[in-house]
């Protein structure tokens, strides 16, 4: 199948000269899950939350301008994506372009993509401070910078407001991570009306399906997209 499938993509992948002069990679990582018969639990266990106790979960990343599996994986429902981004992002090489959904989101895996001069577009979790630095800081007597006034945490949820449906917003020198301060140029996309209301509609579903609860902070910043 997998054989197949890069065929496929291999033969009908064409893209203008501006993308592979530039990445030499544009590689996308997603990953995809169904249940499966009771019987199957002990070695696919599920995600929880449903009456089924086995799933199976599929991880794939793959070149988008060659066409090329780079990864195929299978593993149990349960299985976080985070886990397996991880172990992807050793074999990241310089001018790749990594683009990774919501649930690969971690700091040290952009860091550690970043110092290897590669690229990425990744979706930002709601929880995570974002901040700039200080135009002006605190310093001790001795002229010693105090650390604590060194960056300015962004209010995200004033950001979003201030904000039309539809608008985007680039924070060009943000720095993410209350630990990590990963430098990154930030995209903030306000959301129309009707797009918020379909995530929070969704979101009410998850927590019914899975027994997840979403903070009352999520629920208000539900209105932006943050890349």
């Amino acid at each position: 199948l997998a054989k197949l499938l890069n065929q496929k993509l291999a033969s009908s992948v064409s893209f203008s000269s501006p993308y592979t002069s530039v990445f030499k990679r544009i590689r996308i990582l997603d990953s995809t899950a169904f249940q499966l018969p009771n019987s199957f639990s002990s070695v696919y266990p599920g995600a929880g939350g449903c009456s089924h106790t086995a799933g199976l979960k599929i991880q794939l990343e793959y070149d988008l301008l060659s066409g090329q599996f780079l990864h195929i994986h299978t593993g149990p429902g349960k299985q976080h994506d985070r886990t397996y981004g991880s172990l992807c992002v050793p074999t990241v090489k310089e001018n790749d372009l990594c683009i990774r959904d919501l649930g690969y989101f971690h700091l040290k895996d952009l860091q550690h993509i970043q110092d290897k001069k590669t690229y990425y577009i990744s979706r930002i979790k709601s929880n995570t401070r974002i901040y700039q630095k200080n135009p002006n800081p605190d310093y001790y007597q001795n002229g010693k910078l105090k650390k604590k006034t060194e960056y300015k945490q962004i209010d995200m949820e004033a950001l979003m407001n201030s904000l039309q449906p539809g608008q985007t917003y680039e924070i060009s020198d943000a720095y993410v991570g209350m630990i990590d301060k990963v430098p990154a140029r930030v995209i903030v996309h306000r959301l129309t009306e009707e797009q918020q209301r379909k995530r929070l509609q969704d979101q009410a579903v998850r927590e019914k399906k899975k027994g997840t609860k979403y903070s009352a902070r999520s629920k208000r910043l539900s209105g932006i997209n943050v890349y």
